[in-house]
């Protein structure tokens, strides 16, 4: 049977403690905080020895073998907490300064030299064994972020990349392929109503077939295109694709949708525009295919620096079958597509979905990306 070593969580404890951002953040206060701890435990140490801490130490309770066992522990304290600020060096420096005020009373004046050597071995043992885990832990925290910063950085540029082509696409047909299609609407036309040729009525209905065939893929089409990049989103900016993607909502699926935008909405760059609009647009997919529902609202909201988009539905819901980074292992890479989306620019995705009731779809992207001044992870 293996066991499982424990395992630390670094970086919860860093945050927790504040100690996740740049080194230079609190330096000061950090290793104040550090000698305070360790001077601390020295002078509980040597209490019984100084003027001042005598009489208290001989007022105490607790017997002085098993106070000064508890003292020695305690060293491990500053320790631990040097390691997580400074890292190893750090923790280790302060682990040798702790060991040496602590060592030579702990053997000279101590009444059980052997129990002491012993004690203050097995600390030093601790100490160091707490150091280089703790070290280690925090070095593969870093690693992960990295990876993380990293494989978000190049989701980043591969959904760039992707919009950008979308974009191009969308332009060639529209402007290639598109003006093709309806030049050959009019050639048909001037073909049909030229009397020169004295068309028979068969190969004249055949022309007006070919015409109504030629313009169904015209419109097919113009909708692709859209799809692909709507031209209201470049020429009229968010709320007027989100109402296009309503409109849309409705000739499709028949069912209603509106928008509504609360208060002022603040300056937000292009990107968290698009980000919102692809969102919305996957929402609003998803209550159209799978949702059931007669109505649907999306609103925008703006506050203190960030834009919260919502879309809900009066449908049928559904239950989640876990968090939200597991979505891709059930098959709803929609969702999931979403969440991913809203996380490329430091926000978050809320999915709220009760059974027969219907479904909140809740994204807050900060209103200036983080990725206009910081480009590489």
């Amino acid at each position: 049977m293996e066991i499982a070593a424990p395992r630390i969580d670094v970086r919860r404890w860093q945050d927790r403690l504040g100690l996740a951002g740049p080194r230079a953040d609190g330096y000061l206060f950090r290793l104040s905080l550090t000698v305070a701890m360790l001077s601390a435990a020295i002078l509980a140490h040597y209490a019984d020895m100084l003027p001042l801490l005598s009489a208290v130490a001989d007022g105490c309770p607790i017997n002085i073998t098993v106070r000064q066992s508890i003292e020695r522990i305690l060293i491990l304290l500053p320790v631990v907490y040097a390691t997580f600020v400074f890292g190893g060096k750090g923790g280790g420096a302060t682990a040798a300064v702790a060991f040496a005020f602590f060592l030579p009373r702990a053997v000279v004046n101590s009444p059980h030299t052997d129990h002491a050597l012993s004690e203050m071995a097995g600390i030093m043992v601790v100490g160091g064994l707490s150091v280089v885990a703790v070290t280690q832990q925090i070095k593969e925290a870093a690693t992960q972020r990295r990876m993380r910063n990293g494989l978000r950085y190049f989701v980043r540029q591969v959904l760039t990349s992707q919009e950008d082509e979308r974009k191009r696409i969308a332009m060639e047909l529209h402007d290639d392929t598109a003006q093709a299609l309806l030049l050959t609407c009019q050639r048909l036309d001037r073909l049909a109503a030229d009397e020169g040729f004295r068309l028979s009525s068969e190969v004249a209905s055949e022309l007006q077939d070919l015409r109504a065939e030629t313009v169904r893929t015209l419109t097919d089409l113009r909708r692709l295109t859209q799809h692909l990049r709507p031209r209201v989103f470049d020429d009229q900016g968010l709320v007027a694709a989100l109402k296009w993607l309503a409109d849309t909502l409705l000739d499709q699926y028949g069912i209603e949708a509106r928008v509504e935008v609360v208060g002022a909405l603040p300056e937000h760059s292009q990107e968290t525009q698009l980000l919102l609009f692809r969102i919305a647009q996957e929402a609003l997919r998803n209550v159209g295919r799978h949702s059931g529902a007669t109505a649907a609202v999306v609103s925008l909201h703006g506050r203190r620096g960030r834009i919260t988009l919502t879309v809900a539905d009066n449908g049928c819901g559904f239950r989640l079958a876990g968090p939200l980074s597991e979505l891709g292992e059930t098959g709803k890479l929609g969702l999931l597509g979403m969440d991913e989306r809203a996380r490329l620019v430091g926000g978050t995705l809320d999915i709220r979905s009760v059974p027969r009731e219907g479904t909140t779809i809740t994204a807050e992207l900060p209103c200036i990306d983080p990725g206009d001044t910081e480009k590489q992870p």
